[in-house]
């Protein structure tokens, strides 16, 4: 079946598609590496701490990137080889500097409230690393935007959150051996992790810029055309924030930190069941928002199906394993955390859909329905949540899986009903079932 597909699809699509699978996997193995490195040295207590504390930094970096990341990727992306992307980049990284090292001062000065707030006192001991982290982090996916933006999003993808912590992996283990001084540790290593990142981004940039000649763009966008298009991707992001950062920050608020620990590693590990849809939500985008240009929905239609039938076809296995043997995977982080097995295949369950469905959001998002699928990914977080409070004090860690899972659930059943209703493209490798019920587009609209 994988064979067929890749003659099915274009040559340069299949290339750009297996160098940005290489580095979304090493992204993902470095995120799942550190929660077993984590698992290992302090328990699931351990990992339900870290989980808040790379809450608290991915919430910060959201805040302060501010949506500038995919301005850079919009604007940049539309000429570059123009000489105003440097303009672009300088304004991205001044602003997203201050408000990240903003950010960094509030998360050390509220560390001890924190850790009182989630009842976790060895927070206290992660977040001064943490702090520094921010910085690094926040400025690192803003190289990531340019890098999308100069067509190299395999780059772009190591220039985020996995590979600082497939680097942050291996220093806490040698910390760890030089100097054990507990779980601070963790965030010691994610802040040299990030600026080391940060680093050999900024070094790349710096190298790209000097061996390309950009020539003077007739039409620059002005700082308040970008500023604008930051504040619309920053409002997209908000269904981010609420997804793994208020999510996360809420379960740990009920939950102790050793079922929170035990709640994530079921939820990384279910990830990799939606990885393959990373990749291909990394590639396919500009293809469609082309296709669209272009009123060729036909083509629209076929790629965006061959893609959803890739991801379905490569993630089956995956799915399989956790749901056959999930204790084995879970093992992997400890003895302990086998105690996740029901929660792992609760949430792999939520992620199928996910990818079966496709990549009905960015499809919605780059045909000019951005706003419709801005609501639905807002609203059915608004939902999650929401049960968050109801499922947590009934169920415990098993109701923030059902929570989670009925957040995914949700959010890609709508925006595939929509997408089937806006654009005539229906996404699941079975027959349409609302045309079976006999629902009309045309009335629907």
């Amino acid at each position: 079946m994988l064979k067929t597909l890749s003659h099915r699809l274009k040559g340069d699509l299949v290339l750009s598609l297996a160098r940005t699978f290489i580095a979304r996997g090493i992204a993902a193995l470095g995120g799942l590496l550190l929660l077993m490195v984590l698992g290992r040295l302090y328990g699931p207590a351990g990992v339900g701490v870290f989980a808040l504390a790379q809450s608290i930094y991915l919430g910060a970096g959201i805040l302060a990137r501010y949506g500038m990341n995919n301005s850079l990727m919009r604007y940049v992306g539309q000429d570059h080889q123009s000489a105003a992307i440097k303009t672009y980049l300088r304004w991205a990284l001044i602003k997203a500097g201050l408000l990240s090292l903003i950010a960094a001062l509030v998360v050390y000065l509220l560390r001890n409230g924190s850790s009182q707030l989630f009842d976790a006192p060895m927070l206290a001991e992660v977040l001064p690393g943490i702090a520094l982290t921010v910085p690094a982090f926040t400025l690192a996916f803003v190289l990531g935007g340019f890098m999308k933006g100069i067509r190299k999003p395999a780059t772009a993808c190591l220039l985020e959150n996995g590979s600082i912590s497939l680097v942050a992996s291996g220093l806490l283990l040698l910390l760890n051996a030089w100097s054990p001084i507990g779980i601070a540790n963790a965030g010691w290593a994610m802040a040299l992790a990030g600026w080391l990142v940060l680093g050999q981004g900024a070094w790349l940039v710096w190298r790209w810029l000097g061996r390309h000649e950009l020539h003077v763009e007739n039409d620059p966008a002005t700082p308040q055309e970008f500023a604008a298009s930051s504040h619309a991707f920053f409002i997209l992001s908000l269904a981010q924030f609420m997804q793994n950062v208020l999510g996360i920050l809420i379960a740990g608020w009920l939950l102790g930190s050793e079922d929170l620990g035990l709640f994530r590693s079921a939820e990384r590990l279910a990830f990799l069941i939606s990885f393959i849809l990373i990749v291909i939500n990394a590639v396919l985008p500009p293809r469609f928002a082309r296709l669209y240009r272009q009123e060729d929905l036909s083509g629209l239609n076929a790629l965006a199906r061959k893609g959803a039938l890739l991801g379905l076809a490569m993630a089956s296995p995956i799915l399989l394993v956790c749901l056959l043997v999930p204790h084995w995977l879970l093992g992997l982080f400890g003895p302990e955390f086998t105690h996740a097995a029901n929660m792992l295949r609760i949430i792999a369950v939520a992620q199928l859909v996910n990818v079966a469905t496709g990549s009905v959001g960015f499809l919605l998002n780059m045909t000019g329905h951005e706003k419709l699928m801005r609501n639905i990914a807002l609203s059915t977080n608004a939902v999650g949540l929401g049960m968050f409070f109801i499922l947590i004090p009934l169920m415990g860690a098993l109701g923030a899986a059902l929570a989670l899972s009925l957040v995914l659930v949700l959010q890609n059943l709508i925006a595939l009903v929509f997408v089937w209703l806006k654009l005539d493209i229906w996404m699941l490798p079975i027959p349409n079932i609302l045309k079976w019920i006999r629902i009309d587009r045309q009335e629907a609209l």
